[in-house]
């Protein structure tokens, strides 16, 4: 077996390994010839030889971050969080059905130098940015699914996006061949609110109005919910109802029963007793309960459509204040 090596600058080499020396910068084209007497087969490569004082760049993807649906700061981390609002739905819209845009953003990334270092002059310039958009999925099929290109651009508005978390990966090349990626998180959070409704009264049955809503749990991916929690205020006491032919107080009870993609019951607040019903910022004229469920209990009960019933045993109507859901990847 003969192999034969041209390196592209009026040199060869032979032999099964072999090293050659540049000594100008630029860009080659390596061939190797590899010959048994009868038949030569050959194969090339393109590598680029750069000078010894290029820079390398930077990829950066700037952490921007919603603070949640009630002001509240978010939390410092390299991540992207986005909080999804929905503050004032419709009672007989209770299907949770999350779609939003969100914009990447890499103009944070730099070739040559830092510009916010003043002495920083560069000639060097970016001229790719590359997203990949799961670093978990190899969407392109080569076997390696962190250099997946889904999207291209120094930002990218990506649409349609449900409740939940994505590894996301940055990678820009300059003008000189070089490169560099920075790995971030994408987290979608959820948070709708019903407000101001009223449960019909049990004739026969309790009364039951259900929600609706997706959850996701995937080991393999950073897919993970990390809290559901589902908050219920209604009135401890409803003053309007009709007894003897004169308004009388009644007193109120409503609870929550969940259940997972299968109709398992996860879990219900029914032991809950009215004087522990006081969850979160509660007045003292209401009754407040509170389910908060983990992303552990999510993965055992089966992640999918789960739903949520307010159920109201007692016989007379009862005013809700306020029901709320909150998906939180993040």
């Amino acid at each position: 077996m003969t192999f034969t090596w041209t390196f592209g600058d009026g040199n060869t080499g032979s032999g099964l390994t072999t090293s050659h020396t540049y000594v100008q910068a630029g860009e080659y084209v390596v061939r190797l010839a590899v010959g048994d007497g009868t038949h030569e087969t050959t194969i090339s490569q393109s590598i680029n030889v750069l000078d010894s004082s290029a820079r390398e760049p930077k990829a950066e993807i700037s952490a921007n971050k919603d603070d949640d649906c009630e002001g509240d700061d978010a939390p410092a981390g390299d991540f992207v969080l986005v909080w999804v609002c929905d503050d004032d739905n419709d009672v007989n819209d209770r299907t949770v059905s999350v779609s939003t845009t969100v914009t990447l953003d890499g103009s944070n990334s730099w070739a040559g130098c830092d510009p916010e270092d003043s002495t920083c002059y560069a000639e060097e310039y970016l001229v790719e940015y590359n997203w990949d958009l799961d670093t978990y999925t190899d969407s392109d099929g080569d076997g390696n699914p962190e250099n997946d290109i889904d999207a291209t651009g120094e930002t990218y508005e990506w649409e349609s996006l449900p409740a939940g978390a994505w590894a996301i990966r940055l990678t820009v090349k300059d003008n000189q061949g070089l490169v560099d990626h920075h790995d971030s998180t994408l987290y979608v959070n959820y948070r709708g609110v019903w407000n101001d409704f009223e449960m019909d009264r049990r004739y026969q049955e309790p009364v039951v109005m259900t929600w609706d809503y997706p959850v996701t749990y995937d080991d393999e991916t950073k897919d993970r919910i990390r809290y559901l929690r589902v908050k219920l205020t209604y009135p401890a006491e409803d003053d309007d109802q009709i007894g003897g032919g004169l308004p009388t107080t009644t007193a109120n009870r409503l609870d929550l029963y969940m259940y997972n993609s299968t109709n398992d019951e996860v879990a219900n607040t029914s032991s809950i007793e009215d004087d522990s019903r006081n969850a979160g910022d509660c007045a003292s004229e209401d009754r407040c309960v509170w389910m908060v469920i983990g992303g552990s209990t999510v993965r055992g009960y089966l992640p999918g459509d789960w739903s949520v019933d307010i159920v109201n045993e007692e016989t007379h109507t009862t005013e809700v204040k306020s029901m709320v859901i909150e998906l939180q990847y993040r």
